[in-house]
Parts: C-alpha cells; structure tokens; sequence
C-alpha cells in the first residue's frame, strides 16, 4: 500500500484528521513501524499518535463548550498547574511568549500579563478553539496549526516576533525525540540562533492519572542544557519538572 493510502487509512479515524499529515508521514517512517505490514502500520501509527496527541482530545474539552478555567482543569496534561504561579516564576521582562507544542495553553492567557502569546499546535481543533477564544477577547494573541518539525517555518514564525522572547517546551521532548531523536536539541540551538531570550522545558514526574510518581531525570537533556547553555532555574511544580534557561 502507497504512504498516501496508509494515511488515508489511519485517517479514518476522525481524530487523526485534526493531525497535520506531514507528522502522519513521520510516524510512519519511524523503524519499528516501517517494517510491519500494512495492518499492522495502520494500528501501530494510529496507537503513536493516540499516545502523544489525540488522547488529550476528550469529548469535554473539543465540544468548544467550556470556558477557560474548565479547559485548564480538564485538559490532561495542564489540569494540575497553577498558572499563576508558574508564569510568575518563569516571566521576567519578556514580552513576547512562544509556546511551541502549546496544547491548550492558550486558555491560560489571562495570566499572562497581556504579553504577545504566539502558540504553535498540531491538533487543529485546538488551534480552530483558542483562536475563537482569542478574537472574542480580543487578546493579542494567536496559535498556529504547524508540524513544529518543519524547522523552517518555526524559524520564520520566531523572526516575525519583534521584542524579548521566550519559549515554552512543556511536556514536548518526549514527542520530539520519539518521531526523531535529538531533534529537540536541533531545535533549541536553532531558537537561541534566532535571539530567544530564554527557554523552559517542562516534563511529567508521575502518570497522567496521576497516582504514580515516577523517576523522570532526562538525564540526557539536563546534561544537554548543563554543557551547553546557563541554568536559570530548576523546580518541580504539581508533577512537572520545570527547567529554564538561557546564553552561557
């Protein structure tokens, strides 16, 4: 079956339509789906994307329904943080937010101070609900649907943004690394290249049903951040670890 029908396939499955087919594509090239039949591809793919995009798709949260402080508490991987706090933390004199993988973080805009918030996100009813919370605000703020490995185009989205930048990770590298390992340091050079002021990278310390605590170093990315650029900080925060930093 050509790569064209596999996708077809797997989009089937209304949910993966709201995925952009450039990732479907990437999915699907990774090793140990590219040597299975067909069937076996299909499912494989389907149960890949599942795990890292659309199992935050609940019926609640897409039905465009709830207001902002019901999407925060229901969204999976965002239900537990107190964004008051975090952005007090982590905000110092930037004005302009980049929010790559930005889920549904959007909704925490009012929290944000009314900086510049520019969010990029791969699951387009996400994308179709923040924008139409933004316009009815009138927030200065707007997401794009964007494969964020198209590298070129996340460039181009950061040199359109004038004034002190930072980025937000949160829960991205482990997505990242799994379609292409090391993209993540691939990108983090590439945005401190383009004058990012800072970066916070985030990830889970317990299971999303949150009665598991578990060991989540990432010992490779904190050597990574430690060899090649200036800590900033370094916290755990309601089952996320938060590490933020900066140019050496």
């Amino acid at each position: 079956m050509e790569k064209v029908e596999l996708i077809k396939k797997i989009q089937e499955k209304k949910e993966f339509l709201e995925i952009p087919e450039s990732i479907i594509e990437r999915v699907l090239e990774l090793k140990e789906i590219k040597q299975k039949d067909n069937e076996d591809k299909i499912k494989s793919a389907r149960a890949f994307l599942r795990k890292y995009f659309s199992v935050f798709m609940t019926n609640k949260l897409v039905s465009g329904n709830l207001n902002e402080d019901e999407v925060l508490a229901k969204h999976i991987s965002m239900k537990d943080r107190n964004y008051e706090e975090l952005y007090t933390r982590i905000l110092n004199g930037e004005n302009v937010v980049i929010d790559l993988g930005c889920g549904m973080n959007g909704f925490s805009y009012k929290y944000l101070g009314g900086k510049k918030y520019i969010g990029v996100e791969a699951i387009n009813i996400f994308v179709k609900l923040m924008n139409d919370y933004f316009n009815k605000n009138k927030f200065n703020a707007y997401i794009f649907w964007m494969d964020l490995f198209n590298l070129d185009k996340i460039k181009e989205l950061v040199l359109n943004e004038k004034g002190k930048k930072i980025v937000f990770m949160f829960n991205l590298i482990d997505a990242l690394e799994n379609i292409e390992r090391d993209y993540s340091k691939k990108l983090i050079f590439a945005l401190f290249e383009l004058g990012i002021e800072k970066i916070v990278l985030s990830w889970p310390t317990k299971s999303i049903s949150g009665k598991n605590k578990f060991n989540a170093k990432r010992s490779w990315i904190i050597n990574f951040v430690e060899e090649n650029f200036y800590v900033l900080d370094d916290f755990e925060m309601n089952g996320e670890r938060f590490l933020m930093f900066g140019k050496k």
